[in-house]
């Protein structure tokens, strides 16, 4: 069992967490109809980026640049298509029950950022492409927030908004730190990570989602590692463990 007054010792790195406003909007107005926010209310993130995703339409533009460009621009494709995978077929609903999690964004937030750490950590084994891989995913990600902000309605100040997301943005880089610092630790580090951004510090948090996090993170980053470079490139080949097993 993960002792809190472990993880009460580790030292604070990651910045305060963004307003009440942000963190208490609902992402899913009704947590158990996710899949008609992706598909109707909330336009699937592949709406914007089919175009790019398109065969034909690639082939025919990469000729026309040179060998450097054609990598990264696939490389980019093939990242925004990993991302759309992730976000309309994730079960998130399930996440936030067996995590005690709130239905809000900023839980889909904290969510998403986990898995797209543990493809950035996986993809940065791959040198120059890992690197492209990261920014891309994180590219991919605010566009896709600034869209569900957007739709969701919001009536805040854009300015007022915009300053949410980059405070957002400082927190994901911090996150992307503690997370590779767990990662190469031992699992007390990981959890004292996953505890200060999941539960932001909470000393009322059940040590038993500490630990389902701990081990499904270790469990889905040694899937990640066995996959060749081609495997990782096809998003059909990322099956992520269940929160349950």
């Amino acid at each position: 069992m993960i002792n809190i007054q472990k993880l009460l010792r580790i030292p604070q790195r990651i910045p305060k967490e963004i307003s009440t406003a942000i963190h208490s909007q609902s992402l899913y107005p009704n947590k158990h109809n996710v899949l008609s926010i992706h598909n109707k209310k909330i336009p699937q993130f592949s709406t914007r980026s089919m175009a790019l995703m398109d065969v034909g339409f690639l082939k025919k533009f990469l000729t026309r640049i040179p060998s450097l460009e054609f990598n990264k621009t696939k490389l980019k494709a093939i990242t925004y298509n990993h991302f759309e995978s992730l976000v309309d077929n994730f079960d998130y609903i399930e996440f936030f029950e067996e995590l005690d999690m709130p239905d809000t964004f900023y839980s889909w937030f904290v969510v998403t950022e986990l898995h797209l750490w543990m493809l950035s950590a996986r993809a940065m084994a791959e040198g120059k492409d890992g690197r492209v891989i990261r920014n891309t995913l994180v590219e991919a990600l605010w566009a896709d927030v600034l869209e569900r902000v957007k739709k969701l309605g919001s009536k805040g100040n854009p300015i007022d908004i915009r300053s949410k997301i980059v405070e957002l943005s400082e927190q994901l880089q911090a996150s992307y730190i503690a997370y590779d610092e767990g990662h190469l630790a031992d699992d007390i580090v990981l959890a004292g990570a996953l505890w200060r951004r999941f539960y932001q510090q909470s000393d009322m948090v059940d040590m038993v989602h500490i630990e389902k996090l701990v081990k499904y993170v270790r469990k889905n980053m040694r899937v990640l590692e066995k996959l060749s470079d081609e495997e990782l490139y096809d998003p059909k080949n990322i099956k992520w463990c269940s929160i349950n097993t």
